[in-house]
C-alpha cells in the first residue's frame, strides 16, 4: 500500500511490555470531490521514533502493508469483538525533505 496524506492528528508514542517501539498516527488522504479518508498506521521501531516527533500536518509519503486485528471492546457489562484495520507502515518520507536535500545536492554539485 502506498499512501500520500497529511497527519491529521498528533502522533501516540509508546512502549510495548516487552519494550517494543510503536506509534499511531491518523492519515488523511486526500481524493475527488473534496472528500478524504482516514487511514490509521501502525510503525515500529526505528519508524516509530521518527512519527513521533511528526506534526500535525505534515504531509507524509507511507509505504506498507493492510492488516486486521480482532480487539475486545467493553460496552457497559458486555463485552464485543471488533475488528480494526490499518496500515503497517515499512517505509516513510517527507517529501518536502527530500526536495530539500535535492535541491542542497543540486547546489553542492555546481560548486
Amino acid at each position: 500500500v502506498y499512501l500520500n496524506g497529511f497527519i491529521c492528528k498528533p502522533p501516540i508514542y509508546r512502549k510495548t511490555p516487552f519494550g517494543r517501539e510503536i506509534s499511531d498516527i491518523l492519515v488523511a488522504v486526500n481524493r475527488a470531490y473534496n472528500k478524504s479518508d482516514y487511514i490509521p498506521c501502525i510503525a515500529w521501531g526505528r519508524n516509530a521514533r521518527y512519527i513521533a516527533n511528526l506534526e500535525v500536518g505534515a504531509n507524509i509519503h507511507i509505504w506498507g502493508r493492510m492488516q486486521s486485528r480482532i480487539y475486545q471492546k467493553r460496552i457497559g457489562e458486555e463485552v464485543e469483538e471488533r475488528v480494526a484495520y490499518e496500515v503497517s507502515v515499512a517505509k516513510i518520507e517527507l517529501p518536502h525533505k527530500a526536495e530539500h536535500e535535492a535541491e542542497e545536492k543540486g547546489a553542492d554539485e555546481m560548486v
